[in-house]
């Protein structure tokens, strides 16, 4: 009877820690959205422009440039920058692959945790492949296509939009969460990163 009691007890232990670690992600991401937007990007120091409230995405309409569906596990679990552009990537285009590129090398250990995705309104040109493949490996490639018209959606608001001008940062979730112009300090961009890779737990 007691042997009974002391397994049935056990067996609802181990469902409750299950339900835990099963909600620990999205419960780190609500702490670390709530922090940014009252003590640290979202205030007068942050860099870029929080945008709110959060945009849940959905990348799998993506496609990469041998048009077959993007490999969204590689996002999964990440804080994300993503980027928009035309085909031949202009030197906006190049200043936005740059900083990111530069913002993800300084991270250092935490490199890993963060990844960059270029998103084109069509098949890259010669000279876009080329510069991709000699100075932006780490980079996920992908060409937006009329199933994605939802997701472009998820881009488009006040201040910001898919035109290029702007790019912007997904949490490890897949929420839309700040999005970053030109004139941004890279000392500052920095300063956010860092400040939400250490409030949050997950990516």
């Amino acid at each position: 009877m007691n042997d009974g009691v002391k397994a049935k007890g056990k067996g609802r232990q181990q469902l409750v820690l299950i339900l835990m670690l099963f909600s620990l992600p999205p419960l780190a991401a609500y702490v670390a959205w709530n922090y940014i937007g009252d003590h640290g990007a979202g205030s007068t120091s942050n860099a870029g422009t929080l945008v709110h409230p959060a945009r849940p995405l959905a990348f799998n309409a993506l496609h990469n440039v041998k048009d077959e569906p993007l490999d969204v596990k590689a996002l999964s679990g990440r804080w994300t920058f993503v980027i928009y552009a035309n085909a031949g990537c202009d030197e906006v285009c190049k200043e936005q692959l740059f900083v990111t590129r530069q913002t993800r090398i300084s991270i250092n250990k935490d490199m890993k945790r963060l990844k960059r995705l270029l998103i084109l309104d069509q098949m890259p040109d010669e000279s876009l492949s080329t510069l991709l493949a000699e100075e932006h490996k780490d980079l996920l490639l992908a060409v937006s296509n009329p199933s994605a018209s939802a997701l472009l959606e998820k881009f488009q608001g006040e201040g910001f939009g898919v035109s290029g001008k702007q790019f912007f940062l997904v949490d490890p979730i897949g929420n839309l969460m700040m999005f970053y112009d030109l004139k941004v300090n890279p000392r500052g961009l920095m300063k956010d990163l860092q400040k939400l890779l250490k409030v949050s737990q997950i990516g």
